[in-house]
């Protein structure tokens, strides 16, 4: 068969192409290092490699979010221990300007320079790192902390965001008290709640000033002056704390050493202040009124199981179980037929392991629906009190009494005490009828001991470390006369009273400054004032008020280490990254090279071969 020649010339031309074009792309690939130009060339890796570019870029950006945060850790932290420099450095001063030998002029230099001190300490934590004011909160327009001086008196007081540091004792009440934050890659998002980010899914970069540094006043207070108390005169003074006024009669001890008086006022103060009932003696608890104490029935139980038949009506039954290493106390009421019972039971269960546990008919308890293996868990009861007592005290008023002799040693007890429940206006509520309305009441489980006496204490102690009634502040007086509340906000004001036998020495002392800078300038103003004795007490609140701020720069350094390890975290991904972006997008050189040789002989076969085939022209001709 004859085959035509334009044919063959079509065909080698086409391969020739073909062979030219191979050789082309594997060279491209050679000299540019890259598999791929377009991604029509290569859809599925393409659409791969975009992906790992978006990370990258994401990457990049962390790794310049965590290295702005890094710089502005670094100043922060720098400030902060210029300030606590600055602190030990007018501490010094301090206690030099509370020598007893220096005169109002040196007190006056001293005082200048305490100025001086409270300036640069403004500064520092006035900075501003890439645009931003660190210790501003939310405010980046203005300068955080500024001195200001009040028009009446021309004293000296610092603001945080324009608002005086000790006008309120919460940070949070302040302008701007927000924080800014940093994407750093560990999954950034919005807390719905609040509409604001979730703090614990990225880092702050601004902190709120007015924390870091202190704001609000101490509670205002009052001291006796125990020196002048003389031993056997009695003395009567007001005091009120926490919303509560009450009159403190005491006949005081010889005055020295004063420790005796301080335990003798003390004594009274808690049982005035002490709102926490306690069992007295006669089996009654004081500062209750009202009230009823019932025990819990004998628990009819076996093997495990609850005799469902003989639980009574009206009777409050207590039990322990345990299931899965798991104990409950379940406590309920028994019902006038078996459904009353069980829903009871099925309702208290619920309460103490949750919304899969109940009782069937046979009184078998169940903690799970999905498991038959706790099916019976271990049922155990209280001993019950058979019976309990009246007393009537000096008020007329009958208490139902435990009479603690007859209690089995050894032996644990459940105890119901039902109070009236209290109104807005604070007093009992009564129904329709003018009966008391109670609550459910309080559950008190003891154990009996060797005599009454140790029996008492351990009821005692259950009610007052689990705050069964609530908790009951005490004010309480230390070895120097001051008055001391343990609640926030809470003044106490202390008065004599007319019926004092002796005259009683009481020196108010307002709030001192919580916040260093503010304590600085007081400190400043009493050195102008020549009073020595109050120099050295802002001595020792500035010295106490500098392991505050070392916490605060701990916490930053904290911060610090945690922005080292995400980016040694940031780091190996960009690396893991590249090895992917490499893995798909890069020219694997040793292999393409080998590749092109062999591309380009057989290129330059087809050339060889396009001798023999085609045509030769006129061109071949002229010599």
């Amino acid at each position: 068969m004859r085959i035509a020649g334009s044919t063959i010339r079509r065909n080698y031309l086409s391969r020739y192409e073909k062979n030219y074009g191979d050789k082309y792309d594997s060279e491209k690939k050679i000299y540019s290092g890259r598999q791929f130009d377009r991604g029509s060339e290569n859809p599925i890796n393409a659409a791969k490699a975009l992906r790992i570019r978006r990370s990258q870029a994401e990457v990049e950006t962390y790794q310049a979010n965590l290295k702005t945060a890094d710089s502005i850790y670094t100043m922060a932290e720098t400030s902060m221990l210029q300030v606590s420099s600055i602190i030990q450095n007018v501490y010094e001063k301090l206690v030099e300007g509370a020598h007893g030998t220096r005169n109002q002029d040196d007190l006056n230099i001293l005082a200048t320079e305490i100025d001086n001190y409270a300036e640069e300490m403004v500064q520092s934590m006035n900075i501003d790192v890439a645009d931003r004011k660190v210790f501003g909160g939310l405010n980046n327009d203005t300068v955080a902390f500024k001195i200001e001086t009040s028009a009446a008196g021309g004293d000296k007081f610092v603001t945080y965001n324009g608002v005086a540091v000790n006008s309120s004792n919460d940070p949070q009440s302040y302008p701007y008290n927000g924080t800014s934050y940093l994407d750093i890659g560990i999954g950034m998002s919005i807390d719905g709640r609040v509409e604001r980010i979730d703090d614990q899914t990225a880092l702050p970069i601004t902190f709120n000033g007015a924390e870091c540094t202190g704001c609000g006043m101490t509670n205002r207070t009052s001291a006796i002056d125990l020196t002048h108390l003389v031993g056997g005169t009695s003395y009567t003074f007001d005091i009120y704390a926490g919303g509560i006024s009450k009159t403190i009669e005491f006949t005081a001890e010889p005055t020295f050493p004063t420790d005796k008086n301080v335990e003798l006022i003390n004594d009274k103060l808690k049982e005035a202040f002490n709102m926490a009932p306690e069992l007295q003696d006669d089996g009654s608890f004081k500062r209750l009124d009202n009230y009823q104490m019932y025990s819990y029935g004998e628990l009819p139980a076996k093997d495990g199981k609850l005799d469902i038949s003989a639980l009574q009506p009206d009777t409050y039954y207590s039990m322990k179980v345990t299931s899965d290493n798991k104990t409950r106390v379940v406590n309920f009421l028994g019902g006038s037929d078996i459904n009353e019972r069980l829903a009871n039971l099925d309702s208290a269960l619920k309460e103490s392991f949750g919304e899969e546990a109940y009782a069937d008919g046979s009184g078998t308890i169940h903690i799970s629906k999905r498991t038959t293996a706790v099916a019976e868990p271990n049922i155990t009861g209280f001993t019950p009190i058979t019976s309990f007592g009246t007393v009537t005290d000096a008020d007329g008023n009958v208490k139902p009494t435990i009479d603690l002799s007859t209690l089995v040693p050894g032996e644990t007890y459940a105890i119901n005490v039902n109070v009236p429940r209290l109104g807005t206006d604070g007093k009992p509520m009564t129904d329709e009828n003018g009966d008391l309305v109670y609550d459910n009441g309080k559950m008190i489980y003891f154990t009996a001991g060797a005599d009454p006496e140790e029996t008492k204490k351990n009821i005692n102690s259950y009610v007052e470390t689990n705050e069964i009634f609530g908790n009951s502040e005490v004010p309480y007086i230390n070895d120097t006369g001051t008055f001391a509340y343990d609640v926030d906000g809470a003044n106490i004001i202390v008065s004599e009273n007319s019926r004092s036998d002796g005259h009683l020495e009481i020196s108010d002392i307002k709030g001192y400054a919580k916040n260093i800078m503010q304590l600085v300038l007081d400190a400043g103003s009493y050195l102008r004032k020549g009073d020595q004795q109050m120099v050295a007490r802002y001595a020792d609140l500035i010295y106490a008020a500098q392991s505050n701020l070392s916490m605060a720069i701990t916490d930053l350094g904290t911060h610090s280490k945690f922005i080292e390890f995400n980016e040694d975290r940031i780091n190996e991904i960009q690396i893991n990254l590249n090895d992917k972006q490499n893995d798909i997008e890069s020219t694997d050189l040793p292999t393409e090279i080998t590749k092109w040789k062999v591309l380009e002989s057989v290129y330059n076969a087809s050339l060889q071969m396009g001798a023999s085939i085609l045509s030769q022209t006129i061109f071949n001709y002229i010599s």
